[in-house]
C-alpha cells in the first residue's frame, strides 16, 4: 500500500477566495472554528492520537478528559443543534437542492455521490467540510454524514458541531 499524500488545513488562507462561502460558515457560527486552523505540530499531533483513548489523553506531562464541553471550550462552537453522528439514521430528501439536477437518483451511487452532482457553491463547501471537520483525503465523492453537515447552510438543519467532532475523534482512537 503507497503512502497517502494529504493537504492539511490552513485556514484564512484557504478561505481567501471564497467569500460567500465565508458568509455562511458565519452564519452558522462555524467561521471562527475555521479560520483558528493555522497548521499544526507534528509531535502534538502525533502524540494526541498514540494516546487518545476515546475518553483522556495524554501529551508530554499533561493528561486531559476529552469531553463535548472541553471542545467546546477549545475551539469556541455553540452546543445548539442535533447531537447527529455518522451511526444514526437520517432520511431527509430536503438536501437534494444543493444538486445540479434536482430529480436524480442518488440511490445508484453505492459508495458516495460524486462530487460532480453538486453545484458549483456546494463543491466548494463539501471541500471545506473534508478538509476542516471530517478530516479526510476522498475529496471526490460525498457520504451521507457530508449531506447532514451540508444541511446546516440550508434553512433546515442544525448539527451539534462538538458532539460530531468528539465521536469522530472516538471512532478514529479505536480504529
Amino acid at each position: 500500500m503507497g503512502f497517502i499524500v494529504r493537504t492539511e488545513p490552513v485556514g484564512e488562507k484557504y478561505m481567501e477566495g471564497y467569500p460567500q462561502l465565508k458568509e455562511m460558515l458565519q452564519k452558522v457560527g462555524w467561521l471562527n472554528f475555521i479560520e483558528k486552523f493555522d497548521g499544526f505540530h507534528k509531535e502534538i499531533t502525533k502524540s494526541f492520537a498514540k494516546s487518545f483513548d476515546g475518553i483522556e489523553v495524554e501529551i508530554g506531562d499533561i493528561k486531559f478528559v476529552v469531553t463535548e464541553s472541553f471542545i467546546i471550550e477549545a475551539i469556541e462552537l455553540p452546543r445548539h443543534g442535533e447531537r447527529w453522528f455518522k451511526t444514526k439514521e437520517f432520511h431527509s430528501e430536503s438536501w437534494k437542492v444543493i444538486l445540479r439536477n434536482l430529480g436524480m437518483d442518488v440511490f445508484v451511487f453505492r459508495k458516495g455521490i460524486h462530487i460532480s452532482t453538486l453545484k458549483s457553491k456546494w463543491r466548494s463547501m463539501l471541500l471545506i467540510l473534508q478538509k476542516f471537520i471530517t478530516c479526510e483525503g476522498r475529496f471526490g465523492c460525498m457520504y451521507l454524514y457530508h449531506i447532514h453537515l451540508l444541511m446546516n447552510f440550508l434553512e433546515n438543519g442544525e448539527t451539534n458541531l462538538p458532539f460530531f467532532l468528539l465521536n469522530s475523534l472516538r471512532i478514529a482512537s479505536n480504529v
